[in-house]
């Protein structure tokens, strides 16, 4: 489960997710109720690991405790390097101006130069994984973060 995932499941059962919290050296999501009780927490350096606050969650009652144990559990299985999407790139060429970048066609695979504007016509931001990928000279392209 992807870290964006969680947060909006987490929402969607009415709690907040605070940010990563720093406690003993280890980072972690705290899940507060809507009278800003922690009621449970998921370690972000640590696989499988989470709780569950047992006296702050007697008002939630069954359902939504159930729900909120299933999210935690399944985000704290998820293997650490598979929680964020992974960073994408745009890519300039190095003659042409700032402002335009790689972009390449989803239906037909046709490469032209344009802004960052998505369209959505066209990809014009790629993985580290994607660009290592493609089948056309790529080694002169500038890699622009996000």
């Amino acid at each position: 489960m992807k870290t964006v995932e969680f947060k909006q499941a987490v929402e969607g059962l009415g709690f907040n997710l605070g940010k990563y919290v720093d406690d003993d050296s280890q980072l972690r999501f705290r899940v507060y109720d809507d009278n800003g009780k922690c009621i449970g927490s998921v370690y972000k350096d640590s696989q499988y690991t989470h709780s569950i606050y047992a006296y702050n969650i007697k008002e939630l009652g069954e359902e939504k405790t159930h729900k909120l144990a299933e999210l935690l559990f399944e985000y704290a299985s998820t293997p650490l390097d598979e929680r964020e999407e992974p960073k994408k790139w745009y890519l300039r060429d190095p003659v042409t101006t700032d402002d335009v970048v790689l972009n390449i066609c989803k239906s037909t695979g046709r490469r032209i130069w344009n802004t960052k504007a998505d369209t959505g016509w066209y990809k014009n931001q790629f993985t580290r994984a994607e660009i290592e990928a493609f089948t056309f000279p790529a080694e002169h392209l500038i890699e622009v973060g996000e």
